[in-house]
């Protein structure tokens, strides 16, 4: 087969593999679909979506919030925009956009950052069958310059925050209209007078409008405001354009294979639907909440921001705290500013957050300390969250009394631990777990002392799968660890412009099914949860998998807070970080990692191991997404790096006397 942009991701339907999943073992994962009253449901429910609900994502959403036009959709430094200001707004935007003769297809550039403008593009230009390009302006140049020359020229939007990075590459394509946002349009006139203003954090409501300052640079750039304002009002835009099939967004990967060029993912509004749907409490077994708000604090580039923390909580009816800024050092403001009860958040800055509150005494200092009675639900997602991680962050929210002001039917959390969501950029948010320590609890006969993975979300069919004696793939039972793979309506459509990539993403079983693999190790147990061990590595580890010197290290939860394993050309690095309660020293602390490696790994491996640990109120270093960094972590140059042969050493010389 040739090559071209075409090649697509299979559309799942599940409806049409039902047969063959009875014909399958009761030990293969991928039958739990049919063998709960949720799967049966969600395969009905996927049946009506096509049937009844062939739409696009402005409509489905709209329809969804027939009854909530009164009800705040949107919030922003304490502004309160209901549902039905969304949509009028949305929908003049609609008839300026309708102006620049946009049809049916076009792919429309848009580096806006969280605010309410953004979610009227958003909605504008689905309500046009238009597809949007989210990119960031933290990109390299040359690769912003590519992406450029494959939108539309007729018109691109910007935050004025994001404008004076990417300017010069923008001004070399020509292009017919760019239309200026500013932090500062949706603001309040009056901060003071907002029901949630936040005294202590008044700089926030306050942002410097550069958008006359823009205008002024050249002929073709005009202010949000004025391109809604002159429009004609007295054209028609229709309303049905667009389908479950029609390409609606192109997001990016998180970029930390390669800093500055991100992958292009391309989404169909089948995914926003479908995503939104499923977390309709029939469906996915969630409580049923009401009047909740979700933050949007993520770069508005990668999906997880667009589908997860805007549109499925509008699609619940709930509304959305938007945040335009995004930095680790920040996060506990954004929090005490925005009141989320839902927030996503990646693991490293929530331990930020929890090391803010827990060591600095950041609103929890002098006997006046703040709580977080709204935080409902906190979603560790991005990266993964080892067991020392999750006491901590634990610790945090048991002392701000997390959730415990959020009744659920009639029930108040004592405080909510800590949640966490999984899935990637490829498939959208597939499957997470509510309350993850509750849950080890209430499944403790089935788990015993083990951990409990993130659920599938249950329209999705997620299992692993292995190669045979000939290369084969076939499905891996319960607890076998292989390639995690899923299938689902949320499913990318492709890589934009990529086809070779968008080929390796699939794999075909020895039954013929299609799987998206989402790159990585792990196993699904007999709970049906999904336990992610660790990313497949681009080339074959030479050593071992880093993931298996990570366990190893995270069981010492009383002193080991986090554990990261990367593999350079010197062998293997391990970065860690102590517990802030830990009271060893680091040479203390090294030498029981190598005593308990010692008695797991290979004399061989390890003397390819070298260890750093990283002083307790440090943070690891990032990438622009908020996760951590492997290439930096990977150059020894960073931090005090010791050689675990010096511990093999001295253990050498204690056995000398002992003997």
């Amino acid at each position: 087969m040739m090559l071209n942009e075409q090649v697509r991701i299979p559309t799942y339907r599940v409806e049409t593999e039902l047969s063959l999943m009875e014909s399958l073992s009761d030990n293969k994962p991928s039958k739990r679909i049919i063998k709960s009253k949720k799967g049966l449901k969600a395969i009905k429910a996927l049946i009506d979506l096509e049937q009844n609900h062939n739409t696009s994502w402005y409509n489905y959403l709209k329809s969804k919030n027939k009854d909530n036009m009164n009800k705040t959709a949107l919030f922003y430094r304490g502004n309160k925009i209901l549902f039905k200001e969304m949509f009028d707004k949305a929908d003049e935007l609609a008839v300026s956009m309708t102006e620049k003769n946009l049809k049916l297809g076009d792919e429309i550039g848009v580096c806006v950052s969280n605010t309410p403008e953004l979610v009227y593009i958003l909605l504008a230009a689905n309500k046009l069958g238009l597809k949007v390009n989210l990119f960031g302006s933290s990109f390299d140049k040359n690769y912003l310059s590519k992406i450029l020359d494959g939108v539309s020229k007729k018109i691109i939007f910007i935050s004025d925050d994001n404008y004076d990075d990417i300017k010069e590459v923008v001004k070399d394509k020509n292009i017919e209209q760019i239309v200026v946002t500013s932090l500062a349009s949706s603001l309040p006139k009056d901060p003071s007078k907002c029901d949630e203003y936040e005294k202590e954090l008044k700089d926030y409501y306050y942002y410097e409008d550069k958008t006359d300052r823009i205008v002024s640079e050249g002929n073709n750039i005009e202010s949000f405001e004025n391109f809604i304002k002159k429009s004609n009002k007295n054209i028609k835009v229709p309303n049905n354009i667009g389908n479950l099939e029609t390409d609606f967004l192109v997001t990016y990967t998180s970029g930390s294979t390669k800093n500055g060029f991100p992958k292009e993912i391309i989404h169909k509004n089948r995914s926003l639907i479908t995503m939104g749907r499923f977390h309709d409490p029939e469906l996915c077994g969630n409580p049923k909440l009401e009047n909740m708000r979700g933050l949007a604090h993520i770069h508005p580039e990668s999906n997880t921001d667009v589908i997860t923390c805007i549109s499925d909580n509008l699609m619940q009816g709930w509304s959305v705290a938007l945040e335009p800024e995004y930095s680790k050092d920040k996060a506990l403001d954004y929090v005490i500013l925005n009141k989320p009860n839902y927030l996503n958040i990646t693991t490293s800055f929530l331990i930020e957050m929890s090391k803010q509150y827990l060591m600095d005494g950041r609103y929890n200092k002098d006997g006046k300390s703040r709580k977080l009675p709204f935080l409902l639900a906190t979603f560790a997602v991005g990266e993964r969250t080892s067991k020392g991680e999750e006491k901590f962050i634990n610790t945090f929210l048991r002392k701000s009394k997390a959730g415990s002001g959020v009744s659920i039917k009639g029930f108040k959390m004592p405080y909510t631990t800590l949640s966490i969501g999984g899935g990637d950029c490829e498939h959208g948010g597939i499957y997470y777990t509510l309350w993850k320590s509750l849950q080890e609890k209430i499944h403790s006969p089935i788990l015993g002392k083990k951990e409990m993975g993130m659920m599938p979300v249950p329209y999705v069919v997620v299992t692993a799968l292995k190669q045979d004696s000939d290369g084969n793939y076939v499905e891996c039972q319960y607890d076998e660890l292989g390639i995690i793979v899923a299938n689902s309506y949320s499913n990318l459509s492709c890589y934009k412009n990529n086809p070779e990539t968008t080929q390796k993403l699939i794999i075909t079983d020895n039954l013929g099914r299609n799987w998206v693999t989402t790159n990585t190790y792990g196993y699904i147990d007999k709970l049906g949860s999904v336990h992610v061990k660790g990313r497949i590595p681009e080339k074959k580890h030479s050593i071992c998998e880093t993931y298996l010197i990570d366990d190893i290290i995270s069981e010492d939860t009383k002193n080991i807070l986090s554990s990261t394993t990367v593999e350079n050309e010197n062998g293997l690095l391990i970065t860690i970080q102590q517990q802030p309660s830990s009271t060893k020293t680091t040479d203390e602390i090294c030498k029981s990692i190598y005593y308990r490696l010692q008695s797991k790994v290979p004399d061989n491996i390890l003397e390819y191991i070298k260890i750093r640990v990283i002083p307790v109120r440090d943070s690891m270093p990032l990438t622009p997404s908020g996760k951590r960094s492997s290439k930096v972590l990977e150059n020894e140059e960073f931090g005090i790096v010791e050689n675990l042969k010096k511990y093999i050493k001295q253990d050498y010389q204690r056995k000398l006397i002992l003997q």
